[in-house]
């Protein structure tokens, strides 16, 4: 009756699919004038992704580009491997199935080694990642990149419920900009001192002894499931989101841990750190493969244990000044910025990271400095601020933002626009900050053949939707301030 029904209904769907027209796409790669070119370009050069822009593609001299391979994977990164890919991969298997997750037959490959090219950096320099889809251990990485990832907010929540009523902090890990924004906004309601320092870790994911690594993972492990007082932690790597729970409630669609079976994976994960190159299998031995889905989290947590280690040792020594002056730092991966603090991180930054993090202050000055998508400054008193793009200083022209020429729906397109607009007003406190970054998105977005009175009918839409987010700005927003 079933099968039926569904013959019938896909037969329907066909017959309305065949009598629509053909659409019509710039199908420029399949030109066979452009595939013989292509084909010849290949023989001498590599097409690589662009570091910070990746629509735009660096060329570079496929015998350089081997080379540079050949000095990274025999560096002391890496490792020969005595087992070849099919044990390996038996291995992974049967891992999984051992700790409830089905292996997917389509991942069944160990990731390979690429570089993307910094070309902002002079000399020019490369960044090498492991691409992390569709090989033997990736369902493995992303249910472990859901548990930590739980993980983290835990222990975020954890930390604002004991120091809500202190001047103190012990998690400094942040996902976004807002948390920085929101601490701006409310201290510009205060008097006194302040400061803003910012640093930057050169190498985190290539300089992590595995070791410490591990540590780390385990302690905090232990310490997200004393927090919770719960057996097990569930994951779903279809809805991607994870939850504590008593009960083992592993099926087709969660993947259930418990805190020795979730710290067993994360060793697996991160002893089989396998690549492929020149057919030959490599382990790597120091730091976190960049790519993967779990890589960010692992690098988050490495961190984080260190931040609040050294924030007991205050703790327990009672220094209540020096807890104070830490009391508002935040860290985006690998970029941290402290505001308030009297100049005691810098004195103390080498204490609270391991000597393995190469760790430099990046101001711009005393009263100035970047952070993420932002330039900060004191004023007055006032922490002041704008948006900051660091591809606007490269030298060469960033491809951003779609062209309307190409084959990507319109509708979708238009809706950047708006998502830029909401994000523009987030990161400039001054209103002609706000507006002179929407003209040069607007004439970007033009140049890029956007439809002018389509953007303004969008700008229009923007002003009556999302007043709540402009309006801080204290003015009567109109089109006329953005388009002439």
């Amino acid at each position: 009756m079933f099968s039926e029904w569904k013959d019938a209904v896909l037969s329907s769907v066909k017959s309305k699919l065949d009598n629509f027209p053909a659409y019509d796409y710039n199908a420029v790669l399949q030109k066979p004038s452009v595939v013989q070119d292509l084909a010849q370009l290949h023989e001498k050069f590599v097409l690589v992704p662009t570091d910070k822009a990746a629509n735009n593609i660096s060329v570079v001299c496929k015998k350089f580009y081997v080379q540079l391979h050949h000095n990274e994977i025999n560096s002391i990164t890496y490792q020969p491997s005595v087992e070849n890919v099919e044990s390996i991969i038996d291995n992974h298997k049967a891992f999984l199935t051992q700790h409830g997750i089905k292996f997917d037959s389509n991942n069944n490959s160990l990731p390979y080694l690429y570089a993307t090219c910094k070309m902002h950096k002079n000399p020019v320099k490369f960044r090498f990642i492991t691409s992390g889809t569709n090989t033997s251990l990736t369902q493995l990485s992303v249910a472990i990149g859901l548990c930590l990832q739980r993980g983290l907010r835990i222990i975020k929540n954890h930390s604002r419920y004991v120091n809500k009523f202190h001047r103190r902090n012990n998690f400094y890990v942040i996902d976004s900009n807002q948390d920085v924004l929101d601490f701006m906004f409310q201290n510009n309601f205060l008097s006194g001192h302040k400061s803003i320092t910012t640093f930057d870790f050169s190498t985190l994911y290539t300089s992590i002894p595995h070791c410490q690594l591990k540590s780390n993972l385990l302690n905090f492990v232990k310490r997200i499931f004393d927090i919770k007082n719960k057996q097990f932690i569930v994951c779903n790597l279809f809805k991607k989101f994870a939850y504590f729970s008593d009960s083992n409630s592993s099926n087709k669609s969660n993947i259930c841990f418990s805190k020795d079976s979730l710290i067993e994976c994360i060793n697996f994960l991160i002893d089989n750190s396998y690549v492929i190159h020149n057919g030959n299998v490599f382990r790597q031995v120091i730091g976190i493969p960049m790519g993967t889905n779990a890589g960010p989290h692992i690098a988050n947590i490495y961190l984080h244990e260190y931040e609040n280690n050294h924030f007991v040792q205050l703790y327990e020594s009672n220094k209540v000044v020096e807890l104070a002056n830490l009391e508002y730092v935040f860290r985006f991966q690998d970029d941290l910025i402290s505001f308030n603090d009297h100049g005691y991180l810098e004195t103390c930054i080498n204490d609270i990271y391991p000597p393995e993090m190469v760790v430099n202050k990046t101001n711009i000055s005393v009263r100035k400095s970047n952070f993420l998508d932002m330039t900060i400054s004191i004023y007055r008193g006032k922490f002041y601020f704008k948006l900051y793009d660091k591809r606007n200083d490269y030298s060469f022209d960033v491809i951003s933002f779609p062209y309307l020429d190409g084959n990507i729906p319109k509708g979708q397109s238009y809706g950047i626009f708006i998502s830029q607009l909401v994000r523009y007003s987030r990161v400039n406190c001054s209103f002609r900050g706000f507006v002179g970054n929407c003209r040069d998105l607007v004439r970007k977005l033009v140049n890029q053949h956007f439809d002018h009175a389509a953007l303004r009918m969008r700008f229009e839409v923007f002003i009556d939707k999302y007043f709540d987010v402009w309006g801080k700005f204290g003015v009567n927003l109109s089109v006329s301030d953005v388009f002439s």
